[in-house]
């Protein structure tokens, strides 16, 4: 195969990924990778944060289904994707996607709104395989909404021994 066919090939399998972020978003680049992003608290816009975790809370207890089926049933991306389109931001319905778009936030600076992400089941991966939404930040913990396998949409916090053993990022979007 020649290399023009070749770079037609990369660009057509790229086409879809450049399809699913939003102009909104900063795309994820590894050279371009600051750990933490500097944000302004002017660039929050708290009411809508607000409004979206009470989106998100009218959900509580709603069963788990993979693929998600809003609003009947939810699988993690799922239901992330589903509650901020309802603020118009657009995501992918992949945890590992979503992972690539947002800016970076440290655990010390992730506010309510962001987005936390941790590995699936399997604990030494280095694959994302869950997101939640960030709920509140209280004694050291980091509260967060999320679709769970077992108990379909709970709150969670990141000291349980089950996520503390996941954690890999935190992440923030423009509502």
């Amino acid at each position: 195969m020649n290399s023009h066919y070749k770079n037609l090939l990369f660009l057509i399998c790229l086409l879809p990924l450049l399809a699913m972020t939003n102009k909104e978003q900063e795309v994820f680049s590894f050279a371009n990778n600051n750990v933490e992003a500097s944000f302004d608290d002017t660039e929050v816009n708290n009411e809508k944060v607000d409004s979206l975790l009470a989106f998100a809370n009218r959900y509580l207890n709603r069963p788990y289904c993979y693929g998600s089926k809003p609003p009947k049933c939810f699988d993690c991306s799922g239901f992330v994707q589903y509650c901020f389109s309802q603020f118009n931001v657009s995501l992918p319905h992949s945890s590992h996607s979503t992972a690539f778009l947002g800016k970076f936030v440290s655990q010390e600076h992730a506010r309510k709104g962001d987005l936390i992400f941790f590995t699936g089941r399997d604990h030494a991966s280095e694959t994302v395989g869950h997101v939640g939404i960030v709920t509140e930040l209280k004694e050291g913990k980091i509260y967060f909404i999320h679709a769970s396998v077992q108990a379909g949409v709970i709150v969670s916090n990141s000291e349980e021994e089950y996520y503390k053993k996941r954690f890999m990022m935190i992440k923030r979007f423009k509502l």
